[in-house]
């Protein structure tokens, strides 16, 4: 009878033990793969002035409200809000049952002190990339301690006041660099539910914020940079479960048995940067407009190499074809078309005076194509990693040419402030404008939503004539998965938006 018990109960521990073992591989199985065509920059909201480091902080750091899938303002660490009739004051009752990662409970106090804190370090862009939001609340100054509009009424109140109605307000709340976040020992803590660990420039994991409410379908996340060519293999072999801003890194079929693609809106636009800062060639309007011009003269995808095509079609406006400002056709090319004259001189002064091109590995066949239209290019044209194009584009302004992906809110037209207004928190001086920089002002005090399309039709008309960048094309935002792994989850807000709940394993 002993020996029949110390059987049943080496049985039972090897049962148990063979359990333990499964359930913690079904734990270890809980990791995600993620990869990221380039580099994210600094993952801190203070700094941040890349897509890419926007996507991965929304799931460290939370912002007051967030944009769902279907472009719609949704709560996020502001459970609800309300709006005054002038469109001037907005009083968020903020969510404190959400915890930063080391226990401290959330307090309006703290979007108030996370904010005033970003407007005073130097910026990574050209701009404060609060700026574009904060500028107008009443009270702001530069280099101010305390800005009088932002109002802390309680621990779960916090107003905020403008000089002036703002339509836009909620969608620029939503981006990350106006999350809340508290600094212990000189690491920058958020309220989202995961943690960013950075390994490298190129590799990070997110593990969980212990303190989080929030549903966490993966205990681990793994990111990586990885290039179009590496990403195909990588989803093939199954190391990676998910290719993030598959538009940029194009990967081109999504038809594979192991591939399921996710797409979004039309929020990411191809730009050709033309610097028209004081004593550069592209200065002068004329060649600005010439340059336009045989830009989008026979243009045809065949000349841009496969791999490398945009995945949608080429269009010279700012704003979508269903959108407030987007003007007839025939008009667009008649403003294109003015530039013919221009030509002959233009290309004239770039044998003079060569057009500096900076480029990264992706773009490379910008080169040929603008060689093929008569432009000359300088000695000096280069690729460059993408860090050092942005560095490029930000602060130093060194290229006549620089191509370029813009992320902008393209529901209203307002967004596109955000890339081409005065105080834009991705704008740079090279894109300078006065005519359009004072229209993108005019608009963004605009309440009435019947004055927005003839209002933004001159937007359109001034970018088309001053030509800050040549605008390319759309790119639609997508996201690959592998869909005999990853699934797309019920709480699934946005690419943009980039948190990682919002996936679950198959069959989880």
């Amino acid at each position: 009878m002993k020996k029949l018990l110390t059987v049943s109960l080496v049985i039972v521990f090897i049962s148990t033990f063979g359990y333990f073992v499964l359930n913690q591989k079904g734990k270890k199985d809980m990791t995600l793969n993620v990869a990221y065509p380039g580099q994210w920059n600094d993952l801190v909201p203070t700094l941040q002035h890349t897509a890419y480091a926007d996507a991965l902080m929304h799931n460290q750091f939370e912002p007051l409200v967030v944009l769902g899938s279907n472009g719609t303002v949704q709560p996020m660490a502001a459970k609800s809000w309300t709006v005054s009739e002038d469109k001037k004051v907005f009083t968020f009752d903020i969510d404190t049952s959400r915890k930063f990662s080391n226990g401290d409970g959330l307090t309006a106090q703290h979007f108030k002190d996370s904010w005033e804190y970003s407007l005073k370090v130097d910026a990574k862009s050209a701009n404060n990339s609060l700026l574009d939001v904060l500028y107008k609340v009443e009270g702001y100054e530069k280099g101010v301690i305390s800005i009088s509009g932002l109002e802390v009424v309680d621990d779960k109140t916090f107003r905020i006041t403008f000089k002036r109605p703002f339509r836009m307000a909620l969608s620029h709340l939503g981006g990350t660099r106006l999350s809340a976040f508290i600094i212990k020992d000189e690491k920058f803590l958020g309220t989202g539910p995961y943690v960013i660990n950075e390994v490298s420039k190129k590799e990070l994991n997110l593990t969980t914020n212990e303190f989080s409410q929030e549903t966490i379908p993966y205990k681990k996340v793994n990111v990586k940079v990885m290039d179009k060519d590496e990403s195909k293999e990588a989803l093939k072999s199954g190391k990676i479960d998910l290719y993030a801003f598959a538009e940029v890194g194009q990967v081109e079929s999504c038809d594979d048995d192991y591939m399921n693609c996710v797409s979004g809106s039309e929020n990411r636009h191809m730009a050709l940067i033309l610097n028209g800062k004081k004593g550069r060639l592209l200065s002068n309007p004329k060649y600005r407009k010439a340059f336009q011009y045989l830009f989008f003269e026979g243009i045809s995808l065949s000349e841009i190499p496969e791999k490398d095509r945009v995945k949608s079609q080429i269009d010279p406006q700012i704003f979508l074809p269903l959108q407030a400002g987007h003007l007839p056709e025939d008009e667009v090319k008649t403003i294109i078309n003015d530039g013919k004259q221009y030509v002959d001189e233009f290309i004239e002064a770039t044998k003079k005076q060569p057009l500096f091109l900076a480029h990264t590995e992706g773009t490379k066949w910008y080169r040929a194509f603008l060689k093929k239209r008569g432009i000359q290019l300088s000695e000096k044209s280069k690729e460059v990693p993408g860090p050092e194009l942005m560095n490029m584009y930000y602060k130093t302004n060194e290229p006549d040419v620089l191509p370029i992906y813009l992320s902008v809110f393209s529901g209203d037209p307002d967004g596109i402030y955000h890339a081409l207004g005065k105080n834009g928190a991705i704008s740079s001086p090279m894109l300078e404008r006065k005519l359009v920089n004072d229209l993108l002002e005019e608009g963004r005090k605009i309440l009435d939503f019947d004055k927005l399309d003839g209002h933004y039709k001159k937007v359109s008309r001034a970018v088309l004539e001053e030509v800050p960048f040549i605008h390319f094309g759309f790119l639609k935002e997508m996201v690959i998965l592998r869909k005999d792994k990853v699934q797309v989850g019920t709480n699934y807000m946005s690419r943009e938006t980039g948190r990682f709940t919002g996936y679950s394993p198959v069959g989880g």
